[in-house]
């Protein structure tokens, strides 16, 4: 037995936990993504796949769908390497479109459909530069976001040399009896967020009104769609109708691995603009092997609630393509809000559930599963955020009392290593972890002082833990090369390839990880959005009546998570309430929302006003002191209705003396 050196990246302790047998089976084979589904499920083709609003599609049925896709693009011209850009939310034809481009050797650049605001301009300018800057040569989008995001831009959008869009509806793939059913879920919806739904009995519920005005929005969704597509500039096209128009058609099937057949984006990991992560199908299939390596697959057949999108690496390699290859049946979820998860859970009862913190850590005080019985759930795992060792005891024990034998697992992660690269469960889950490494993943811990060079930290003898920075060697890592740009840098460590984290970790001995905070200040939104203080702040200051802003975390009961909030500093302090709320909607509606190079979920949801800033003992901004503040009420806020595809609505208000001023 070689001795051990004190470098994680050499000893890996952690492959104690794996079983060597699996490890060493790890393929890589030399083909596209969907023929390796394809080969994973050979003797499945009559297992579920999925279900969409009750409507259940077997695997051989996706296979003959996915087909249809490839058929479609290559009779609309989709050539080896060319770029389909994507703004569909989780409806079946998200994924037969990403397999079926991919088994043709296309790439599919799937983007957020949601648009950040109500300014549509602003949404559909932000919309065009990702176009260009991503060399898109087609697309696809669902007809909302037809509607609101590309319409405004058509004539731009010829000029690149686009001339199709391709639509899809979130009710194709429904038959009568899914319409119905998804009235119904329109009618739940509606008394959650009135917050009527006191029971669990819906035949209560005064549904008449909820399902007439969802009717008649779809009706007139439908007359604007018609009317946009006879004045558009350009060929607007039914997906449906182009299969049946291909279905004689053929197309040849391209199995190379290091073609990039996925583009996804980061939730802002290095700024308030998502970055683009390319991903070729040796990666891609690296990861889901890996996770079949390391015992985390579901089961074929397990039910998987399918609800993290696929413009998020998370959402497509982990709550999809790796269960796709396992025989798992998903069940499609295209729109909700987080106080809807626990009617999802109660309506599905799904097996498996990947969800984020802020989700799950609400489930044990919802009334709507009190004495609901759990004993469905085999397998529950939440990412992209941490939830605290006191919110992991408790919902364990919520589990446990509702007649669920399992503990929540959990993992860290990244877009640019196709989501999980270590996960906590069995022995190495440990509360407050983010377990061991992936079985082809090397985590290591470097010197987070050192920025230009890879500084490798060594266990010391009687050290018990080694902390630093994260650093990542994996064959799922993005080659983070986009167009010749260099998008996600890639250092050199003793014959490693890797990518810095910039996440500050703790190690202990047994390789076990616990995530401790980002170099950066970023933090995470109750609902994985990484939020990047520097890029807000620089924002906000660029409002002339703006001296200092500081933007930290703060817990948000109503979303159960964490929020930004901002400490504002102004030029002139002798302003009234008003002139404070009129600032704020500047900044808001001009500053964030009106500027391409941001989200608007990046919106600070709490705006402070004070005369001066704490500062360190080395007289800089101590934003540690500012986080550590209690919010006083006299706040400003700033409401942001959204759902998971889309934003309805931004206000913002003061509470005073019970009146509200909105915008």
């Amino acid at each position: 037995m070689s001795k051990e050196t004190g470098y994680p990246h050499i000893d890996k302790p952690w492959m104690k936990f794996y079983d060597e047998e699996k490890v060493k089976k790890i393929v890589r084979p030399n083909m596209n993504i969907t023929s390796y589904i394809r080969n994973e499920n050979k003797g499945r083709e009559n297992f579920t796949a999925r279900t969409y609003y009750g409507k259940k599609t077997t695997y051989g049925q996706m296979f003959e769908k996915q087909d249809e896709a490839s058929r479609v693009f290559s009779e609309l011209g989709v050539k080896k390497e060319d770029r389909i850009m994507y703004l569909v939310p989780n409806i079946p034809e998200s994924g037969d479109l990403w397999l079926g481009a991919a088994q043709i050797g296309a790439v599919s650049d799937f983007a957020d459909p949601r648009p950040d605001s109500m300014d549509l301009k602003a949404n559909a300018k932000k919309v065009l530069e990702l176009i260009k800057e991503e060399k898109a040569n087609y697309i696809v989008a669902i007809d909302q976001a037809y509607l609101g995001i590309l319409k405004p831009i058509e004539h731009e959008i010829k000029e690149l040399g686009i001339d199709k869009i391709v639509t899809v509806s979130a009710k194709d793939s429904m038959n009568l009896s899914g319409t119905i059913d998804y009235l119904k879920d329109v009618v739940c919806y509606n008394a959650i967020r009135n917050d009527k739904l006191k029971d669990t009995d819906i035949k209560k519920l005064k549904w008449y009104q909820a399902v007439l005005n969802k009717v008649q929005s779809m009706q007139k969704m439908q007359e604007l769609y018609d009317a946009a597509v006879k004045t558009s500039p350009l060929e607007v096209l039914l997906y449906r109708d182009l299969v049946k128009d291909c279905k004689n058609s053929s197309f040849k099937e391209i199995n190379q691995k290091e073609l990039t057949q996925y583009i996804g984006h980061t939730s802002g990991t290095s700024g308030s603009k998502p970055k683009p992560i390319p991903v070729t199908n040796e990666q891609a299939i690296s990861a889901v092997e890996q996770i079949k390596a390391g015992d985390i697959f579901f089961p074929p057949g397990t039910t998987v609630l399918h609800v993290l999108p696929f413009f998020a690496p998370f959402g497509a390699y982990n709550n999809f393509l790796s269960d796709c290859a396992t025989g798992c049946n998903h069940i499609e979820v295209p729109e909700f809000e987080i106080t809807e998860f626990a009617y999802l859970i109660k309506k599905y009862r799904p097996n498996a559930i990947l969800a984020t913190p802020a989700w799950l850590s609400k489930l044990p005080d919802c009334k709507y599963l009190k004495g609901v019985d759990l004993s469905c759930i085999t397998k529950i795992i939440y990412g992209g955020d941490s939830m605290t060792p006191e919110d992991e005891e408790r919902l364990n024990q919520w589990l446990k009392e509702n007649g669920a034998k399992v503990s929540v697992e959990k993992g860290h992660g990244m877009s640019e290593f196709c989501g999980v690269g270590s996960y906590a469960q069995k022995d190495y889950n440990k509360l407050g972890s983010i377990g061991i490494p992936m079985p082809g993943t090397i985590y290591t811990i470097v010197d987070p002082e050192v920025e230009k060079a890879m500084v490798p930290l060594q266990f010391k003898e009687g050290k018990k833990t080694l902390a630093g920075e994260l650093v990542v060697s994996s064959e799922a890592v993005t080659t983070g090369i986009v167009d010749d740009k260099i998008i996600v840098p890639h250092y050199g460590l003793d014959g490693l390839d890797c990518i810095r984290t910039r996440d500050l970790v703790e190690m202990d001995r047994d390789g076990i990880f616990y995530h401790i905070d980002r170099k950066d200040r970023a933090f995470t939104r109750y609902d994985g959005y990484k939020v990047i203080p520097a890029k807000i702040e620089a924002a906000i200051e660029e409002n002339d009546k703006v001296k200092y802003a500081g933007v930290v975390p703060y817990f948000s009961e109503h979303h159960n998570g964490y929020m930004p909030k901002c400490h504002i500093v102004l030029h002139d302090n002798d302003v009234s309430e008003e002139e404070k709320i009129e600032i704020i909607n500047e900044i808001v509606f001009q500053q964030i929302v009106g500027n391409p190079e941001m989200s608007s979920r990046q919106i600070p949801t709490k705006f402070g006003f004070r005369t001066e800033m704490p500062l360190s003992k080395n007289s800089k901004l101590d934003f540690r002191a500012l986080e550590q503040e209690e919010l006083t009420g006299d706040e400003i806020n700033v409401d942001i209705h959204e759902t998971n595809l889309t934003v309805d609505s931004i206000q913002v208000y003061k509470n005073e003396k019970g009146k509200v001023k909105k915008k």
